[in-house]
C-alpha cells in the first residue's frame, strides 16, 4: 500500500496511515582477542566479554561514525580501543568510578582518588585498561562519535579499582 502526501503549510500529510516500526540497535559480543570493526558497523553496542584481554581498532575516522563499548565482563587482561592510526585522536571525557563506590555518594568537595574526569592528551588515540585502577570491571560505557575525519569524540564512564588512573594514551 502506498501513502499519497500533500503539503499543507509546509508540513507533509499523509492520507493514508503510515506503519512505522520499532528501530533497534544492533548489539554484538565480543569474545576474540581481537576485533577491527567496519564503517557499515556503525551505530553498533558492542559487548566486551573476553576477560583475558581484547584489542578493538576502529575504522579510519569518517565523520558521522558512531560505536558504543560495553564492558561485559571484568578483565584480567588489557581492554584495548584503538583509532585506525595515530592521526585520529581523542576528545571528550570518561568518569572513572570505584566498584566500591558503586550504590553510594561521592561529593565532589571530599578529597577522593577513587573517582576522576579522565580527558586525552591532545595526540591520545587509544584507551587501553592496562590495571584496574584504568577501569576494566563490569559494566562501564564508551561512546565513540567521530566528528571530523581525524577526530573521534569519547564519552561514557568506567568502574576501576584503587586510585584512578587516566586509560588514555
Amino acid at each position: 500500500m502506498s501513502a499519497t502526501a500533500t503539503r499543507q503549510e509546509g508540513i507533509e500529510v499523509y492520507e493514508t496511515p503510515i506503519t512505522l516500526t520499532t528501530i533497534k540497535a544492533a548489539i554484538t559480543s565480543i569474545t576474540d582477542s581481537t576485533k577491527t570493526v567496519t564503517a557499515a558497523e556503525s551505530g553498533t553496542i558492542f559487548s566486551l566479554n573476553r576477560a583475558g584481554g581484547i584489542t578493538v581498532t576502529l575504522p579510519a575516522a569518517a565523520a558521522g561514525l558512531t560505536y558504543e563499548f560495553h564492558v561485559g565482563t571484568t578483565f584480567t587482561g588489557t581492554m584495548t580501543i584503538n583509532a585506525a592510526s595515530s592521526a585520529d585522536t581523542l576528545q571528550g571525557m570518561v568518569t572513572l568510578i570505584d566498584k566500591d563506590e558503586v550504590g553510594g555518594l561521592a561529593a565532589l568537595n571530599e578529597n577522593i582518588d577513587t573517582l576522576a574526569f579522565a580527558a586525552p592528551a591532545a595526540a591520545d588515540h587509544q584507551i587501553v585498561a592496562d590495571a584496574d585502577t584504568k577501569g576494566r570491571f563490569i559494566g562501564g560505557m564508551i561512546k565513540y562519535t567521530c566528528i571530523t575525519d581525524s577526530k573521534w569524540v569519547v564519552t561514557g564512564h568506567l568502574f576501576g579499582d584503587g586510585t584512578a588512573a587516566t586509560p588514555f594514551t
